[in-house]
């Protein structure tokens, strides 16, 4: 599978997060992709976080 050597350090200098809210059926199918896909659980929280999906402290 491609892209399993990717650099995801400085995604987060390229990349601005999604300012607007998605519908939760996509949140929830979004956050199911990237549970699959992510490398680790520091690279699934920038994923996350990117999309706009990271859960909030409340």
């Amino acid at each position: 599978m491609q892209g399993k050597n990717r650099d995801l350090s400085t995604l987060s200098e390229t990349i601005e997060p999604a300012p607007q809210t998605v519908d939760e059926a996509i949140a929830v199918r979004a956050r199911a992709v990237v549970a699959a896909h992510a490398r680790d659980g520091d690279d699934q929280r920038l994923l996350l976080a990117l999309l706009g999906l990271a859960p909030t402290a409340e």
